[in-house]
């Protein structure tokens, strides 16, 4: 049988594709020591659970509205008031997705069709491109260059967006580079959107880990103009380790959100009617516990970055954000291992998972293939010892 031709617009994703590799392995007995996935390791906060186990056992496991049952709309409303000082109408400017990737999907989906333009900074998450391409729309990418710290400029933007252009794409902080735009480079860039057709899609999904004092802006805060103008996505998964629960949301003006809402009830529905709960407890209780996650996040971060500087052929820019580095590994190309010379990201992470027994993720699929990712939301201890295979490995290739 033939698939659509579709299909061939959607390749899978690269970070699900290097896990699933690094588990066969397991599965055979091989230690392997994983940098590709990107969740927490750490587990979802107990409350959070009790309340979600609690709906379940009250019998809250039916339908509800597919933007979400109404005190979760505005709990995720009066935390955004609280900590992006933007206020949303929680009825109508508010819905609640299947984890932030249906988030992406409904968006793109309902703002761009074949002749648009949507302009994308690159690195940048794996799933923008492919999703806006399966619309019809071209995609115009914008090289985040890494001596600005992978953060495009207003003013690259600004090069980069025509009449056509429907909508610009930002995450901050950034999977994968860990870059975190600040306020000034927002107002800058919002001053630029506001003269244009275009909207803005900001991926927020990182905004509670933050390191050296960066703060979190999200740009729908800049102006009563640039909220009219934005689409802000966030959700769970990331700062209450709920990657699993599949549970995001996105915000923008009211028409945009009813469209997302009907694409939505075409598809997925609701999200799982007790997980909800778990949402709501999450957003009304204690935040303590980021604390010491972050902690260690940032120990685990300066453990890598230094870890990577120290092998040859390898460089990285410190990451203010996300648990994600981003290291240059193109000082390793034209070397020879067992299978022969390394010629781009994916041989990298080959030979990397090959022989040192670590899985990150080539940067081809973020935009560079100059790169490669690595998570550090795992243990120190990991970190320490993927670091001495990576540099045994390296010290192979000849």
């Amino acid at each position: 049988m033939k698939l659509s031709s579709r299909m061939e617009k959607l390749p899978p994703i690269p970070t699900l594709a290097m896990n699933t590799k690094a588990g066969e392995l397991r599965a055979k007995g091989v230690d392997v020591i994983s940098f590709a996935a990107g969740e927490p390791d750490f587990d979802t906060p107990v409350h959070i659970k009790e309340a979600a186990s609690k709906a379940l056992f009250d019998g809250q496991t039916k339908y509800t509205a597919v933007k979400g049952i109404p005190s979760l709309r505005e709990e995720i409303c009066n935390w955004v008031l609280d900590n992006k000082g933007i206020s949303y109408d929680s009825e109508k400017e508010v819905v609640v997705t299947v984890g932030g990737k249906q988030s992406v999907f409904n968006a793109l989906h309902c703002l761009l069709e074949e002749g648009d333009e949507v302009v994308i900074p690159s690195p940048i998450w794996v799933a923008y491109e492919p999703v806006a391409n399966l619309t019809g729309a071209k995609v115009v990418l914008v090289e985040a260059k890494e001596e600005n710290a992978f953060k495009a400029t207003a003013e690259d933007f600004k090069k980069a967006i025509t009449p056509k252009t429907k909508l610009v794409v930002i995450n901050s902080p950034c999977n994968p580079t860990g870059c975190v735009y600040t306020k000034t480079e927002l107002e800058e860039l919002s001053r630029v959107i506001l003269d244009s057709n275009a909207m803005i899609l900001s991926d927020e999904i990182y905004g509670k880990i933050l390191y050296d004092g960066e703060e979190h802006v999200s740009i729908a805060s800049i102006s009563e103009e640039m909220k009219n103008k934005s689409l802000i996505l966030d959700g769970f998964s990331k700062t209450y380790a709920m990657t699993g629960w599949r549970m995001g949301y996105t915000l923008g003006p009211p028409e945009i959100i009813k469209a997302m809402d009907t694409l939505q009830g075409q598809s997925t529905s609701n999200v799982t009617t007790f997980a909800q709960y778990g949402g709501i407890a999450a957003l009304q209780g204690s935040h303590d516990f980021l604390n010491d996650w972050i902690s260690k996040y940032d120990e685990r971060r300066k453990k890598i970055v230094e870890g990577l500087r120290s092998i040859d052929g390898i460089d990285v820019v410190m990451p203010k954000g996300a648990f994600y580095v981003f290291p240059r590994i193109n000082g390793l190309f034209g070397l020879e291992g067992p299978e022969g010379i390394l010629q781009n990201s994916v041989d990298v992470g080959l030979f990397f998972l090959e022989h040192a027994r670590c899985a990150a993720v080539p940067g081809a699929g973020f935009g560079d293939d100059n790169f490669i990712r690595f998570s550090y939301a795992t243990s120190t201890e990991n970190i320490l010892e993927g670091i001495d295979r990576i540099r045994t490995a390296v010290s192979m290739l000849k």
